[in-house]
């Protein structure tokens, strides 16, 4: 196959997790943003390169012609996620979508490989408009909590390090990382409730600091200076203090005094 035929093939699965990784990250926005906890902690994407598909396709005996019939993984996308729950709250909000549809799903998070390996993998089929027209394209991805992940990137370079033949002293010690991954998922779900309020606080906490930046920033047009000068001091104050009730009462204070500026610009 010619150089020039490869770009072709790809490019089309290089549009899908552009797409995909877009999609997801702003999902974890909307999340923040309402101050509501996110079951998505990071997104991750790539496409194979052409010496991992052909030397994948080589493994299993396809035809390089046949890679698009027969590859699932040409593209992928990896959602990181805080706790193993949420892996699985993950997955139902892919099923849910109506922009991608699942085709298979493999559970090694309950199931996990003889080596320690865990992780859920989907793969879906996924709709891009290409010049050529529209292309449904297939993409694994890959639900992990950052333990899982961590373990699964030190194994993948051992498997290239040792050609898929890692020592079994080597494996053994992997093993019990793995088990010591599973302990850590286990502790942190534990105090899961208590991990989410400490981060929903921060998060709340900077929409409102961000909310109040705006707004006096806006009154700057409006407002004489030795009055945005005691609102800043005001704020400094409350801030310093850390009182996230006392956040809330002053922006809306300050959008009571906003609105009733507007309100005398109309008149």
């Amino acid at each position: 196959m010619e150089i020039q035929m490869w770009k072709e093939i790809l490019t089309p699965y290089e549009l899908a997790v552009e797409e995909l990784q877009l999609k997801f990250n702003h999902m974890i926005k909307e999340y923040r943003q309402a101050g509501i906890y996110s079951p998505i902690e990071q997104v991750l994407g790539r496409v194979k390169s052409i010496s991992s598909i052909i030397q994948k396709a080589q493994k299993r005996n396809i035809d390089i012609d046949k890679i698009e019939e027969n590859l699932f993984d040409i593209a992928g996308i990896r959602l990181i996620c805080q706790f193993t729950d949420d892996i699985y709250n993950v997955v139902n909000l892919i099923k849910n979508r109506s922009d991608m549809e699942v085709i298979s799903e493999k559970d090694y998070v309950k199931n996990i490989k003889e080596s320690g390996y865990r992780s859920y993998h989907i793969i879906v089929k996924y709709k891009v408009e290409t010049v050529k027209g529209t292309k449904i394209i297939p993409v694994e991805i890959q639900i992990r909590t950052l333990g899982m992940n961590f373990w699964a990137i030190i194994e993948h370079s051992l498997q290239y390090k040792y050609d898929g033949n890692i020592p079994e002293h080597v494996k053994s010690r992997l093993s019990a990382a793995s088990d010591a991954i599973i302990t850590l998922d286990n502790e942190m779900s534990s105090i899961h409730d208590e991990i989410i309020d400490a981060q929903n606080f921060v998060t709340i906490k900077a929409n409102i600091v961000t909310e109040i930046l705006t707004t006096i920033q806006s009154l700057y047009k409006v407002a004489n200076k030795q009055e945005i000068i005691s609102i800043q001091d005001e704020f400094y104050e409350i801030y310093q203090n850390g009182d996230l009730a006392k956040l809330q009462r002053f922006a809306r204070q300050l959008d009571i005094m906003a609105e009733d500026y507007r309100a005398q610009t109309i008149q």
